[in-house]
């Protein structure tokens, strides 16, 4: 006991540190995160997130043997089962890097409400109601914006659960329930279950509320919790130009496809540092959908994923290294290979659409995240992918003008 209690207490002083490397943090925890894993309801909750998200983000699974990959599920399973909310979330993320399966667990529910109680949440699809009682819904549900409008809180959260007990697909009344609940410090949880169910139900309309929900004042109490994040896409970017004027265009348009995308406007800075042949992007355990789909957009044949340390409280989700290959014309002026996003309509539209399906099935883009991260480049594929396709849709056109050219040669002969 004394022996765990001693590893314990390094690891609340290092695993959660600031300042640590990025992705170093299961390379230099592994083992005190094993000894916990191995007792988890003998160790602080604080100690085992720590471990949950490091294991999640940074460890080589290639180095890791079978005794410690079965340590490591065990103490990640407990998490998921015993541990808080937001630390039962992080825990089967982290799962997934061993291949477990999990679905997200019913929130702890409120003693009032222990005849609910669930062991596992499963996704959120109620039938359809009849028309009379969406139409009943409907009232219900205008009736609580305006007590939320009032901020009577409380009486707003009521006739929402009354909407829902007529209406239980009604979108309108999960996202005002959860404006009420974000604004009861006893609710919270409660309003990250109602914003999840919107999530399930994966329409369109249910999305654009997910993104509007980013910006609404009603969420300002939980806007900066990390699942808030996880079920919203809300994500605090920043984007370093590592190779000077020829990346300018680039982070333009990074900046601009994620205010398209009902982001906030990125921050960009200069980096005098040595330059790069291709993009970066470090990112927090809750923002690997979003750097999935980031990684998918940005138009690059390599881009290179890094988790930041579980350690680092920076006020960035993900942090954009941009660097492309550096040519250099006959007129002496240097040019990128990649110019980032492309910021046509029809590319916009599909950014829109492939951010949609991310936050209605976030688990895909996650996996995604894993695998990259598993392996040794760490360089995401599927952009790579992007680049042969645009390639050959390049290669194409050239061959078709070529047909064309000299179509209209013979033509000019006759």
């Amino acid at each position: 006991m004394r022996v765990l209690s001693l590893v314990l207490g390094l690891l609340s002083a290092t695993v959660l540190a600031p300042g640590l490397a990025h992705g170093a943090a299961w390379d230099e925890q592994g083992v005190a995160c094993l000894v916990a894993f191995n007792k988890p309801a003998e160790a602080n909750e604080k100690s085992l997130v720590g471990c949950a998200d490091a294991f999640g983000t940074s460890a080589r699974l290639e180095r890791i043997s079978a005794h410690d990959r079965k340590c490591a599920e065990q103490g990640l399973r407990w998490l998921y089962e015993h541990g808080s909310d937001p630390g039962s979330a992080i825990a089967r993320e982290s799962l997934l890097r061993l291949d477990v399966k999990l679905p997200p667990r019913a929130p702890r529910p409120q003693e009032a409400d222990a005849a609910r109680s669930s062991d596992e949440r499963k996704r959120y699809d109620p039938p359809e109601a009849r028309t009379a009682d969406r139409e009943a819904a409907d009232k219900l549900v205008k009736d609580g914006v305006a007590l939320n409008k009032k901020k009577k809180w409380k009486d707003g959260a009521g006739q929402m659960e009354k909407a829902l007990d007529k209406d239980p697909r009604s979108e309108a009344a999960l996202y005002n329930l959860a404006c009420a609940e974000a604004n009861l410090p006893d609710k919270h949880p409660d309003a990250m279950r109602h914003l999840r169910d919107l999530a399930d139900l994966g329409t369109d309309s249910a999305t654009n509320r997910l993104i509007k929900a980013r910006t609404d004042a009603d969420f300002d109490g939980i806007r900066d919790e990390p699942e808030f994040k996880r079920v919203t896409g809300a994500i605090r970017v920043q984007v370093v130009n590592t190779i000077g004027g020829p990346g300018e265009a680039a982070v333009e348009n990074i900046q601009k496809l994620l205010v398209k995308l009902d982001q906030r406007k990125p921050d960009a800075k200069d980096d005098d540092g040595a330059p790069l042949d291709h993009p970066q992007i470090f990112f927090k355990a809750h923002a690997k959908a979003q750097t999935g789909l980031l990684a998918d957009l940005l138009h690059h044949p390599q881009v290179e994923l890094q988790p930041m340390s579980a350690a680092d409280t920076g006020k960035y989700d993900i942090i954009v290294r941009w660097g492309a290959k550096v040519t250099v014309d006959p007129d002496g002026k240097k040019k990128a290979d990649s110019v980032g996003p492309e910021m046509v309509d029809d590319e916009v539209a599909a950014a829109r659409r492939k951010q949609n399906k991310v936050l209605a099935q976030p688990e895909q883009a996650i996996n995604k995240v894993n695998k990259v991260v598993d392996t040794p480049g760490r360089t995401y594929t599927e952009a790579e992918n992007m680049g042969k396709h645009v390639t050959n849709t390049v290669d194409k056109a050239k061959g078709a003008a070529e047909k064309v050219k000299g179509l209209a040669d013979k033509i000019n002969k006759l």
